[in-house]
C-alpha cells in the first residue's frame, strides 16, 4: 500500500523513498546564503553602484579584520595600500571590470591592524537591463603562495645555465644572414629606381620577406645576447602605461586590417618603472603582434596596465586561436612551435626573446589558456622604480 505524499524537514516524501526539496530551505538562495557565511577561504564583498560597501560576508572579517558594521556604507578603497591609492588604482580596478565585466587581480591589502595581506580574486560588475547597479569582489588570501613564489625565484635565480656554445652559434649564423640579406635589399631599391610596372609587385614581395627575416634575425641575435650573457639594459625611469599605449597605436593599423577590436585600459596615474625602454618595448611588440598575429579577422584584443605589490603588469588578452594545453609548460621555449610548417614567418624566437628580456629585468611572466579555439593572456610584470 502507497503511503499519501508528507512534508518532512528535508522536504516532501512521495511514499516511494523519493523527496522533492522543500521550497524556501533549498533553493538556490539558501544555498548562496549559506556558501557566503560558511567559506572558510574567500572574502565575499559586495558593493551598489556608487561602490559603497552593502554586504560584507564570507571569511572578510577573518582575513580583514573588520566587522561588517564598520564597514557598510564606506567605499572599498579603504583596504587598498597608500602607494595603490595613489595611483588610481580602486578606480581603475573598477573601470576595466565595467569595460570587460570582470578584473582580476593580485596585490596587497590592508587589515584593520595595519598588516598586509596578499590577496588574489576578481571584481565583477553586476548588471541589469545593461546598467551596472553594483559590484561584487571575491578574494581569497595567497600571502604563503606569495612567499613560495619568491623561493622559487631565488632559486632560479640562482641557477647557471650553460649552452654558451648554442648561444654563440646562433648569434654568428644571425650575423651572417643579416650580412647577406643587406646586398639583397639594397638590389631591391635599385631595381625599384629602374625596373618597370611590370616588377614592382614581385619586389615588394622580395622587401617584405626581406624585413621578416631582418626582424627575425633580430630576435635571434638578441636571444643569443642574453645566453651568452652579453645583454646589457641601459635602465631609465619611464611610464610602462605609456609605453603599452605608444606599442599599441603603433599596431592599430595591422588590427584594423583584420578587422580586430584592439581596447587599451590604463590607469589615471603613470606606472613609473626603472628599465631599459628598448628591451620593454620589444617585449610589449612581440605579444601584441602576436596577439594579431594569432587572433582571427574580427576578433577581440584588450591591452592593460595596472599596478600589483612592488611590480607594474602589462596584460594582453585575446580572443585567438589559443595554446594547446601540452605547450604551455614549454611555451616560452626557444623554438617553441606548434605547427612549425605553419609558423607565418616565424620560427619560435619572439616568445622566449620576451622570456629573457623580462627575466633580465628581475620580472616575471606568465600565460594562461583555457584550450585551443579560447584565446589566451600574457601578463608581464616588471619591477617598480625603488620609491623613496
Amino acid at each position: 500500500m502507497t503511503m499519501p505524499p508528507k512534508l518532512t524537514d528535508a522536504g516532501l516524501d512521495d511514499g516511494r523513498g523519493n523527496w522533492t526539496a522543500a521550497s524556501g530551505r533549498r533553493d538556490v538562495s539558501h544555498l548562496l546564503h549559506l556558501l557566503a557565511a560558511q567559506a572558510p577561504d574567500h572574502a565575499f564583498i559586495l558593493m551598489d553602484s556608487a561602490s559603497q560597501i552593502v554586504g560584507w560576508r564570507g571569511a572578510a572579517p577573518e582575513m580583514l579584520g573588520y566587522a561588517e558594521s564598520e564597514v557598510l556604507g564606506q567605499p572599498l578603497d579603504f583596504l587598498f595600500t597608500e602607494a595603490d591609492r595613489s595611483q588610481g588604482l580602486p578606480q581603475h580596478e573598477r573601470d576595466v571590470a565595467a569595460t570587460g565585466g570582470r578584473s582580476e587581480d593580485d596585490r596587497w591589502h590592508v587589515r584593520k591592524d595595519g598588516a598586509l595581506v596578499w590577496v588574489t580574486g576578481s571584481l565583477v560588475a553586476l548588471r541589469e537591463d545593461g546598467r551596472i547597479t553594483g559590484y561584487a569582489k571575491v578574494i581569497s588570501e595567497r600571502t604563503h603562495r606569495l612567499a613560495q613564489i619568491e623561493t622559487l625565484q631565488n632559486r632560479l635565480s640562482a641557477a647557471q645555465h650553460g649552452l654558451k656554445a648554442r648561444d654563440v652559434f646562433f648569434a654568428r649564423l644571425a650575423h651572417e644572414v643579416r650580412n647577406a640579406l643587406a646586398p639583397i635589399l639594397n638590389v631591391v631599391n635599385l631595381l625599384e629606381r629602374t625596373a618597370g610596372e611590370r616588377v614592382r609587385l614581385p619586389l615588394s614581395i622580395v622587401r617584405r620577406q626581406v624585413g621578416q627575416l631582418q626582424r627575425m634575425m633580430g630576435d635571434l641575435t638578441e636571444a643569443a645576447k642574453v645566453g651568452a650573457g652579453k645583454l646589457q639594459l641601459v635602465k631609465e625611469r619611464f611610464d610602462f602605461a605609456a609605453d603599452l599605449t605608444e606599442v599599441a597605436e603603433a599596431l592599430r593599423s595591422d588590427a584594423l586590417a583584420k578587422d580586430q577590436d584592439l581596447v587599451v585600459l590604463t590607469p589615471a596615474m603613470p606606472v613609473a618603472i626603472h628599465a631599459d625602454r628598448q628591451r620593454v618595448h620589444q617585449i610589449i611588440f612581440n605579444l601584441l603582434h602576436n596577439a594579431i598575429k594569432y587572433t582571427p579577422e574580427g576578433g577581440h584584443i584588450w591591452a592593460q596596465c595596472t599596478v600589483e605589490g612592488d611590480y607594474g603588469v602589462v596584460k594582453i588578452e585575446d580572443t585567438g586561436i589559443g595554446i594547446a594545453p601540452e605547450l604551455l609548460p614549454v611555451i616560452f621555449d626557444l623554438f617553441t612551435q606548434e605547427n612549425p610548417g605553419q609558423s607565418e614567418g616565424g620560427f619560435g624566437v619572439g616568445l622566449s626573446l620576451v622570456k629573457d628580456l623580462v627575466d633580465a629585468h628581475h620580472g616575471f611572466v606568465e600565460v594562461s589558456c583555457d584550450g585551443k579555439g579560447k584565446g589566451s593572456t600574457f601578463a608581464v610584470r616588471l619591477p617598480l622604480e625603488p620609491r623613496p
